[in-house]
């Protein structure tokens, strides 16, 4: 026991090739910087360093780039750091790799947002047909993929087996399959918490969803944990001549591995249903408000049409004789250069605007005769205005970034777009 103690310690704190155990040669424990992984990381940290200062302080700040940054750290860690090569021999350590792509890569990047900063470090004229692209079948298809039962199935049953025997011998004898193995493992964890952290705008399961597709997935990941650490026999002769030569048996390897999968991942799901809890109860809080709200509307109502009655001598209102685009101080015409100069036809197709054919976002015709803005704000020129400078304050978390406009810039846009008729 005091043997596994001190290697459960070693597998986390293990800091670099000088670092030797049981008199295990230095070499095992090496910084392993392969050339493909090293180059990967680097151009997908300067397309996420280029899109980021694109939509900085619009829907990208500093937590994000926090973030990313972590996830990049992480990255370097499971792959490059002497853990890797730690995992050749070891099957604990082996576990903790794949733990830290799945429990600390992934829900880092999926709070990082690196897909909207990838797509904005492409060049204008390439986001329009990657837009129309992905409006076209490969979104659909993925949509299928992405729905939360798909995602809960490839990744619990990805989980389960690259864990048993034959797959993951087969894995580690074989390069190219050992790096297909640690993809799944990491897009499936980037896929799951995408479900889990989602703005409470946009999520695709309510929060009692969520916590059962949280708790499920606890329960079935840490069964094989609690199979390996109880198991009185080796399921993975694979690491017999490794585990000796860290003085080790098989089986001390194993029942280290399986409480390494059992224990610190049972904490990260249950972290994350702890914060899904909470969020769930301020949700409740917020929509018991909003009744409220609501339930004051009637008896405003009744409080005006007793003033209005008892008004003997007011006169009757004409009636709203409509929105004039000009009538609240913008000009369509520098609205269309606006649209042009901002970059709204990058994710809007927009009558009259040359280029404006994105399907990122929805089309904005007929925008004058709609009656609702974002589904939420009745469609008026002030809530407008408000809507084109402050989207991320009205439904945070959406699409839309904040893009720090003018009100005079915003006055222009919502002209022109009350022109759509």
């Amino acid at each position: 026991m005091r043997r596994l103690t001190l290697l459960a310690v070693a597998l986390w704190l293990a800091a670099g090739p000088a670092w030797a155990h049981a008199g295990h040669e230095q070499s095992a424990l090496r910084w392993n910087f392969e050339a493909w992984v090293t180059v990967s990381l680097a151009i997908a940290t300067l397309a996420y360093a280029q899109g980021w200062r694109r939509m900085r302080g619009r829907a990208l700040g500093t937590v994000e780039a926090l973030c990313f940054a972590a996830g990049i750290l992480s990255l370097i860690l499971a792959l490059q750091s002497p853990l890797d090569s730690l995992g050749g021999d070891l099957f604990s350590a082996h576990m903790a790799q794949h733990l830290m792509l799945m429990l600390v890569a992934g829900p880092l990047f999926v709070r990082a947002r690196p897909l909207l900063a990838f797509l904005w470090a492409m060049p204008c004229g390439l986001r329009r047909p990657v837009g129309r692209w992905w409006s076209g079948a490969p979104g659909r298809i993925f949509a299928i993929l992405d729905s939360p039962v798909s995602i809960w199935l490839w990744f619990c049953g990805l989980f389960v087996f690259w864990h048993i025997p034959g797959p993951y011998g087969w894995a580690l004898r074989h390069e190219p399959v050992h790096v297909v193995e640690h993809l799944c493992f990491f897009v499936s964890a980037f896929a799951f918490w995408s479900v889990v952290i989602e703005p409470s705008g946009r999520r695709r399961l309510d929060y009692g969803a969520t916590l059962l597709f949280v708790a499920t997935a606890a329960v079935l990941s840490g069964l094989p944990g609690a199979l390996m650490a109880l198991s009185p026999r080796p399921f993975y002769p694979i690491h017999a001549e490794g585990a000796a030569r860290w003085g080790l048996s098989l089986i001390e390897d194993q029942q280290l591995a399986g409480l390494i999968m059992w224990i610190p991942a049972g904490f990260a799901y249950m972290a994350a249903v702890l914060v899904l809890f909470l969020q769930w109860l301020r949700a409740a809080e917020r929509r018991s408000q909003q009744r409220l709200r609501r339930a004051a509307g009637p008896a405003a109502t009744v409080a005006i049409l007793v003033v209005i009655l008892t008004g003997c001598d007011s006169k009757a209102e004409e009636p709203n004789p409509g929105v004039s685009p000009t009538s609240f101080g913008g000009d369509p015409r520098r609205g269309a250069k606006r649209i042009v100069e901002i970059g709204c036809g990058a994710c809007h197709t927009i009558p009259g605007i040359s280029g404006a054919d994105a399907l990122v976002g929805p089309p904005l015709d007929k925008m004058g005769r709609r009656v609702y803005l974002a589904g939420l704000l009745r469609n008026t020129p002030d809530n407008m205005i408000t809507w084109l400078r402050y989207p991320q304050r009205i439904v945070p978390g959406n699409a839309m970034p904040d893009m720090h406009l003018s009100e005079e810039q915003a006055r222009d846009i919502a002209a022109y777009l009350f022109t759509l008729k």
